[in-house]
C-alpha cells in the first residue's frame, strides 16, 4: 500500500504567540540622537572594511552586511523609554518618551486613525524622560479614539497636565479630543483584565518607580526601569527575585555599568550585571538590556552588551539565559 500523500499529512498545529513586544524608546534620562561624526565615522569604517577586507572578496553586499556588527551598519536608537505590548486583543503602552511619537505614527495607520482605537498606557514613574512623547502622540488628539491611564500615583493626571502648561508646552491636555480615563493602582496589586493580568511592585528610584508583571496564558512579561540596588536595599532582592520569577521576557534597566553604578549611588539605575544575578535566581528566559545611558555610542552599548554574556558565561555557565540588547525596532513574541 502507497504512503498517503505528503500534502494529507496532518501536522501538528503550532501554538499561537500570547505576546508581542515592540520596543519604540530605549534610552534613559534624555533622547540622544546620532551625532553627524558618529554617522561618518561608521561609513568611514564600513568603506575601509569593505574595499580591504579579504573576507569581504565576491560578495555581495548583502552578504557582506550579514557579516557586519550590528553597531556599525544600524544604530540601537535615540528615543527615551516606550513600549507597545499586545496582549490577547488588548494594546498595552509602557511610559511615554519620546519613542510614542513614533508608535503613535504607527497606530495612525491602524484603526486609530478612524477614531476607533483602544489602548492602555502604564507608567512606571513620571519623570521627564517617560512622559515627554506624550505631546506628541498624535492618537490622542483623534476623537473617538479611547485610552486609559494606568499608574501607582493618584495625581498622574495632576502631573501630566503640568507638562502642558503654557510655560512648557503650547497646548494643554484640553486639546486631546480622544476620552482619557485614569486608574490608580498601588504596590503589589494584581487586577485582572479581560486577557490578561497584572501585578505592580515598587522600585527603589528617586521619587519611586513601578514595575510592572504582565501574564497570560502561562506566558509573562516583566518591564522593570529606573531602579537601583545599593546597601540600603539589598533586602528587596528577594521580593524582586520573587516578583521576576520564571519570566520569560524581562526588560531591565542596565544604564550603568558596575563600575559607574559604584560611583554613582543613589543615583536610582543599575548595571547589566545586577540583572543578570537576579535574572539567574528567578529563572528568566530573556532579559533585554534597556535604558542606554545619553552618554553611550551604540559601540560602547555592543561593548556592554558583550560583558553581560562573558559575565554570565563565566559566574552562571549553566544558565540558559538569553541576553538581547534592545533597540528601537525590536519585536519579540512569547
Amino acid at each position: 500500500m502507497s504512503e498517503e500523500p505528503e500534502k494529507n499529512v496532518k501536522k501538528p498545529a503550532v501554538p499561537p504567540h500570547v505576546m508581542k513586544i515592540r520596543y519604540y524608546g530605549v534610552r534613559g534620562s534624555i533622547p540622544t540622537p546620532l551625532l553627524p561624526q558618529h554617522i561618518e565615522k561608521k561609513f568611514q569604517y564600513l568603506i575601509t572594511k569593505i574595499l580591504t577586507s579579504k573576507n569581504f572578496k565576491g560578495l555581495t553586499l548583502k552578504e557582506i552586511f550579514k557579516q557586519i556588527p550590528f553597531y556599525l551598519k544600524s544604530t540601537y536608537g535615540g528615543n527615551s523609554p516606550c513600549i507597545l505590548v499586545q496582549v490577547k486583543g488588548n494594546i498595552l503602552i509602557f511610559d511615554a518618551g519620546s519613542g510614542i511619537r513614533e508608535l503613535g505614527l504607527d497606530l495612525m495607520k491602524q484603526e486609530f486613525g478612524q477614531g476607533k482605537g483602544k489602548a492602555k498606557i502604564f507608567f512606571t514613574h513620571t519623570h521627564w524622560d517617560h512622559i515627554q512623547g506624550l505631546p506628541f502622540f498624535t492618537p490622542i488628539f483623534i476623537p473617538g479614539n479611547q485610552f486609559e491611564f494606568y499608574s501607582c500615583f493618584p495625581d498622574l493626571e495632576e502631573r501630566l497636565k503640568e507638562q502642558h502648561d503654557s510655560r512648557y508646552f503650547p497646548i494643554n491636555m484640553d486639546i486631546m479630543q480622544a476620552d482619557r480615563i485614569f486608574f490608580s493602582l498601588k504596590k503589589n496589586e494584581s487586577k485582572d483584565f479581560e486577557g490578561f493580568t497584572t501585578k505592580t511592585m515598587k522600585l527603589n528610584h528617586p521619587g519611586d518607580s513601578y514595575a510592572y508583571r504582565i501574564e497570560a496564558n502561562g506566558k509573562t512579561f516583566i518591564h522593570s526601569t529606573d531602579v537601583e540596588f545599593n546597601d540600603k536595599n539589598y533586602d528587596q532582592m528577594f521580593e524582586t527575585i520573587e516578583f521576576f520569577k520564571n519570566a520569560d521576557i524581562l526588560t531591565f534597566d542596565t544604564q550603568y555599568t558596575f563600575k559607574e553604578s559604584v560611583s554613582k549611588v543613589d543615583w536610582g539605575h543599575s548595571s547589566i550585571q545586577i540583572g543578570i544575578d537576579i535574572a539567574n535566581h528567578s529563572k528568566v528566559k530573556k532579559v533585554v538590556l534597556f535604558h542606554y545611558d545619553p552618554t553611550y555610542s551604540d559601540q560602547k552599548i555592543d561593548e556592554i552588551v558583550k560583558i553581560g554574556i562573558s559575565y554570565k558565561n563565566t559566574i552562571y555557565p549553566d544558565s540558559e539565559i538569553e541576553i538581547i540588547p534592545s533597540y528601537e525596532g525590536l519585536e519579540l513574541e512569547i
